[in-house]
C-alpha cells in the first residue's frame, strides 16, 4: 500500500516539470489574453475599426455597390494601424507590467522561467488575432450582403488583418523584452503610420518590392475584373506569418530559451518569410494575357442580362451593378421623345475599362489613342451582337458615375450611335445633353453638379474607369444649367425641336433662341479645339 502511494506520488507532475510548466504556460496565456481583450485600448480600437461602417449605415452614405476585393484592401489599411497598433501597445504593456510595477525580482521565484513567461505573452496574442478576424468578418459580411456587391472574397486576404495583428503584437512583446520603456510602443505605432503612408504613394505602388511592406494596394486606382490586378494574397500571408515566427524566435532567444527551440523557430520563419517574399514578387505569367483580354476582348469573357429591351453586359462578379445601370438608363429614356428612345440599334450597355488610364502612375496617352481604343471596342461590340453599345466602367455607386453613364446614354439617344471619344461636343447638342443629364434624376443632377465643380473650361462627364469622356464646353453647359430651373416649360420645346437640337450642325445660338436663354459670345482666341462630329 505504501509502495503504491509512493509510486503514484512520484508520477504526478511537479510544478517544475515540463508538463507542469506547460499547464502554467497555458494558464498564463489565458489570463493575459483576457486582460488584453478587456484592455480599454482594445475596446476603443474595435469600436474605431467598426465606426466608418456604422456611420455609413446610420447616415445613409454607405457604398451600396462595394467591390469586395477592394473593400478587403481598404479594411487591411484600416486594420494595420488601428487593430495592429492597439495590439502592439497592449502586448508591450503586458510584457513590461512587472518592470513598471518594480516586481521583476519577484518573478525569479515563480514556476515559469523567463522563456516560458514570454511564451505565454506570445500565445496570449492569438485571441487578439481571432478578435481581428471576427471584426473583419463583420465588415465583409456587411458589404457582401448588399445586393450591389461585386467580386468575391479571397480567404488569404480575409485572414491578412488577423496576421497583421499577430505580427504587430509580436513586435510589442519583442520591444518589451529589448527596451524597458513603455514609450517605445507609441513610437513604433507612429512608424507603422509612416509605413502605411508609403504604401499608398504612387512610387511604391508601381514598384516591384511593394509586397515586402505589411500591406499593399492595387496598382489600379479603380476596381478591375478578377485576375487583372497583381495580388499574391496567399504568398503575402505566408510572408507575414514567416516574419511573425521570426519575431517570436527573437523574443525566445532574448529570454534564453533552449537553442533547439530558437533554431527551429528561426528555420521555419526564414523558410516562410524568404519563400513567401521571393515568390510574391514574381509576376504571374498569365497576368499579361488576362489584361489584354479584359481591354481588347471583353465580350469574350462577359455575361449579359436583358432588362426590357436593353442588354447589359458585365465582367464576372459585377452583375450586381446592373440594377443601378438600368435605373440610370430608364431615367434618361424617360426625358427624351418616345421616337428617340428607340432610335438606332437596340440599346446595349457594356462594361469596359482602359487599364493604362487607371494605373497609379497616371495616363500618358493621347486623344488619338483614345479614339483608336474606342473604335476597336465598337468593332468588337458589333461582332458580339451589341452594336453601338454604351460603355460603362468598373467603378459604380456614386453620383458622378451615374452622371457619366447618363451622358453616354443621352448621346447615344441623340446621335443614334455611341460616343467615340475625342474632344468637345459642340453646338446645340452639347447644351441639350447637359439638360438631359440634369433632368433625368436627382442622382444624375447631383453627380453632374459635382463634376462641374471639378471641371475647368468644360463640363467633363468622364468615367473613372477610363480616361475618355464627353466634354461639354462651359459656354454650352451654362445655358443648359439655367434651363434646369424652368423644367415645366422646357420639356415641350425639347420634344418639338428634337430633330433640330440633335443635328450636328445646329449652332449653340439656335439653342439659345429656342429656349430664350443668353449665350456667351465666343472668345476670339477660343477655337473650341475639335468638335465631336
Amino acid at each position: 500500500m505504501t509502495a503504491t502511494m509512493t509510486v503514484a506520488t512520484s508520477a504526478r507532475p511537479t510544478p517544475s516539470s515540463t508538463p507542469g510548466r506547460r499547464r502554467a504556460l497555458l494558464a498564463l496565456a489565458r489570463f493575459e489574453s483576457v486582460r488584453m481583450l478587456r484592455h480599454p485600448l482594445t475596446v476603443a480600437a474595435a469600436l474605431l475599426f467598426l465606426s466608418p461602417r456604422l456611420w455609413g449605415w446610420l447616415s445613409g452614405s454607405v457604398n451600396r455597390y462595394p467591390v469586395l476585393p477592394d473593400e478587403l484592401i481598404t479594411i487591411q489599411l484600416l486594420a494595420l494601424p488601428v487593430l495592429g497598433g492597439s495590439a502592439l501597445i497592449v502586448a508591450n504593456l503586458a510584457t513590461l507590467r512587472a518592470h513598471r510595477h518594480k516586481v521583476d525580482a519577484s518573478y525569479d521565484v515563480l514556476v515559469l522561467p523567463p522563456a516560458w513567461r514570454v511564451g505565454g505573452f506570445l500565445l496570449a496574442l492569438l485571441p487578439l488575432a481571432a478578435l481581428s478576424l471576427l471584426l473583419v468578418g463583420v465588415q465583409v459580411v456587411a458589404a457582401a450582403v448588399l445586393p450591389g456587391s461585386a467580386g468575391s472574397v479571397d480567404v488569404a486576404t480575409l485572414l491578412t488583418p488577423a496576421a497583421l495583428t499577430l505580427l504587430l503584437g509580436a513586435v510589442g512583446v519583442l520591444s518589451g523584452v529589448l527596451v524597458r520603456s513603455a514609450l517605445i510602443a507609441p513610437l513604433l505605432v507612429l512608424l507603422v503610420l509612416v509605413l502605411e503612408f508609403l504604401v499608398i504613394t504612387p512610387t511604391i505602388v508601381e514598384s516591384g518590392w511593394r509586397f515586402l511592406l505589411p500591406v499593399y494596394v492595387s496598382e489600379f486606382t479603380v476596381p478591375v475584373p478578377a485576375g487583372v490586378s497583381d495580388r499574391p494574397a496567399a504568398r503575402h500571408l505566408v510572408y507575414l506569418v514567416g516574419i511573425t515566427v521570426l519575431l517570436a524566435a527573437a523574443v525566445l532567444a532574448r529570454a534564453n530559451a533552449r537553442r533547439q527551440v530558437v533554431a527551429a523557430g528561426l528555420g521555419v520563419g526564414l523558410i516562410l518569410a524568404v519563400g513567401g517574399g521571393l515568390t510574391q514578387s514574381r509576376p504571374d505569367p498569365g497576368l499579361a494575357a488576362a489584361r489584354a483580354t479584359v481591354e481588347d476582348r471583353a465580350a469574350s469573357i462577359q455575361s449579359c442580362e436583358i432588362r426590357g429591351d436593353v442588354t447589359y453586359c458585365f465582367f464576372d462578379g459585377f452583375g450586381g451593378f446592373v440594377p443601378g445601370w438600368d435605373a440610370v438608363v430608364t431615367s434618361v429614356r424617360a426625358v427624351v421623345p418616345a421616337s428617340a428612345a428607340s432610335s438606332g440599334p437596340p440599346l446595349a450597355v457594356r462594361q469596359r475599362t482602359s487599364l493604362d488610364a487607371i494605373t497609379a502612375a497616371g495616363w500618358t496617352g493621347s486623344v488619338a489613342e483614345d479614339r483608336r481604343m474606342v473604335a476597336s471596342w465598337k468593332v468588337e461590340d458589333a461582332a458580339a451582337g451589341t452594336p453601338e453599345a454604351v460603355h460603362v466602367g468598373t467603378a459604380w455607386g456614386d453620383d458622378r458615375a451615374a452622371a457619366a453613364l447618363a451622358a453616354e446614354v443621352a448621346y447615344r439617344l441623340m446621335a443614334a450611335q455611341a460616343y467615340d471619344g475625342g474632344n468637345f461636343l459642340c453646338g446645340a447638342r452639347a447644351a441639350l445633353l447637359v439638360w438631359l443629364v440634369g433632368r433625368a434624376s436627382p442622382t444624375t443632377l447631383a453627380g453632374m453638379r459635382s463634376l462641374d465643380e471639378t471641371s475647368t473650361g468644360a463640363l467633363s462627364f468622364s468615367d473613372m474607369s477610363s480616361n475618355y469622356g464627353i466634354l461639354a464646353p462651359d459656354r454650352a453647359a451654362a445655358p443648359a444649367l439655367e434651363l434646369l430651373e424652368r423644367q415645366s416649360e422646357v420639356a415641350p420645346l425639347v420634344e418639338r425641336h428634337w430633330a433640330e437640337l440633335t443635328a450636328p450642325d445646329t449652332p449653340l445660338e439656335r439653342f439659345g433662341a429656342i429656349f430664350g436663354v443668353p449665350i456667351q459670345p465666343l472668345a476670339p482666341d477660343d477655337d473650341t479645339l475639335a468638335c465631336v462630329p
